[in-house]
């Protein structure tokens, strides 16, 4: 474990994503807009047509991944993250009628009917995410 940072939480914006949107770009474009570097998702539903999203396949060194796209509808009960470099790291648990996703969001999400989600911006910190030096896995750091 390893102590990053502390920051404080400036603003909260409620975005709303509509019918054919791609949820996760969405979410980094409108970071872009308002010039989140550092930031918080801390909450989020959604419907989805597709949940593209991928999974981690093994246990050891380097990780395996696996990159999925799935036919919906879809109910996102939970969306959270974090904004290191105005980059989004997002996980999401989603259902369709017969199963239950745990998965990071990747692109190609499509909003089905609606999507509310919330984010904070940090201030007195700037985060991002760089490579360990041993296992190259890209972890969370406070930089500058």
């Amino acid at each position: 474990m390893e102590f990053v940072g502390s920051a404080t939480l400036k603003d909260v914006f409620f975005l709303r994503c509509d019918y054919g949107d791609d949820l996760l770009e969405s979410i980094e474009q409108f970071a872009r807009d308002q010039d989140i570097q550092s930031g918080v998702v801390v909450s989020g539903v959604a419907t989805v047509s597709v949940l593209s999203y991928h999974r981690i396949l093994t246990t050891g060194y380097p990780s395996k991944n696996e990159f999925l796209k799935v036919q919906g509808p879809f109910e996102i009960s939970s969306l959270q993250g974090v904004i290191a470099a105005g980059k989004a790291h997002i996980h999401v648990t989603a259902a369709d009628l017969e199963n239950t996703y745990s998965c990071h969001l990747e692109p190609g999400s499509i909003v089905l009917y609606l999507a509310e989600i919330v984010i904070l911006r940090c201030e007195g910190i700037k985060l991002d995410r760089l490579p360990h030096p041993e296992y190259g896995t890209k972890l969370l750091q406070a930089v500058g």
